[in-house]
């Protein structure tokens, strides 16, 4: 039995009468019987007594009536769960993004999912610079949003976002910490406490040659794998630091000072698998 033909026995046995119902289904009453014919056809047995007026189902019409509604409403959830998935509104999406910051696009991001799709499972990934494209080719993650620091490959779509620009971060009480800029050669004699090389390679090296058109090499005191520890670090004294400005945790021991003249550390785009295109996610990515 296909959903259709349930749909048309039970419009038919609400209306009781073949033009109402066809009226009320949109179709032409031809075609109504002919379908309802199909139906009887297929089960052997006479759905309606034709001959009453109004149009009366009979006996084996009256035991298919319930079940007929169940599967129809079974059926009609099922399409409508399926077109919520479809447009991302339930599953699970799947989202990397990169060491050392992104946090402002990131969570922009997910106040849009969660209040757009409150049924969808949101898993989130922090990735190294080196690991985001595999995670995208294994299905690791669904999306990426990550600093572009390489040409993107035939299998890998990159839709640009933004470029981001070099910031400071210091100690509240430092001397330099007045704003609303502060210049990369002041901070020549300082110690850093940097994210280490091997997460993210190509931006570590952006901070290094921004240092030498400065005219000084970095001196790094203190590797730190996540934001919130390099803050710790630096809010204690042990150095000062420097990050892109997509930083959504800010803390108040600090002040986070954009470098003058501006330096932008990385392009941010939003990657994803040419084999797993994230349709559901591209109209939340507008505008980051």
């Amino acid at each position: 039995m296909e959903l259709r033909h349930l749909q048309y026995f039970l419009a038919l046995s609400e209306e009781q009468n073949f033009s109402r119902a066809a009226r009320r289904l949109q179709i032409a009453q031809p075609s109504l019987s002919q379908q309802i014919k199909k139906l009887e056809d297929e089960l052997q047995t006479e759905l309606f007594d034709r001959a009453s007026r109004p149009i009366r189902l009979t006996a084996a019409g009256e035991l298919l009536l319930d079940d007929a509604r169940r599967l129809v409403q079974e059926m009609e959830a099922t399409a409508r769960e399926v077109r919520r998935a479809g447009r991302g509104e339930v599953g699970r999406v799947r989202i990397g993004y990169s060491y050392g910051g992104l946090y402002c696009l990131v969570l922009t991001l997910l106040r849009r999912l969660v209040a757009a799709c409150p049924d969808t499972n949101i898993v989130i990934h922090q990735l190294s610079e080196r690991d985001q494209v595999p995670a995208l080719r294994t299905g690791r993650v669904d999306v990426v949003l990550g600093r572009l620091t390489e040409p993107p490959t035939p299998d890998i779509t990159v839709r640009p976002l933004r470029d981001e620009r070099l910031i400071a971060i210091l100690p509240a009480d430092h001397p330099l910490a007045v704003g609303p800029e502060v210049k990369l050669g002041a901070l020549a004699d300082e110690r850093f406490v940097m994210f280490p090389r091997r997460l993210e390679p190509v931006v570590f090296d952006n901070y290094i040659q921004a240092c030498m058109r400065a005219g000084f090499t970095l001196q790094l005191v203190q590797e730190v794998t996540d934001a919130q520890t390099q803050a710790l670090a630096i809010a204690a004294g042990l150095g000062v630091g420097l990050s892109g400005e997509q930083l959504a945790l800010r803390f108040p021991e600090l002040v986070y000072l954009p470098i003058e003249p501006a330096f932008t550390v990385a392009k941010i785009a939003a990657l994803w698998c040419d084999t797993r295109p994230p349709t559901t996610l591209e109209p939340f990515l507008t505008g980051l």
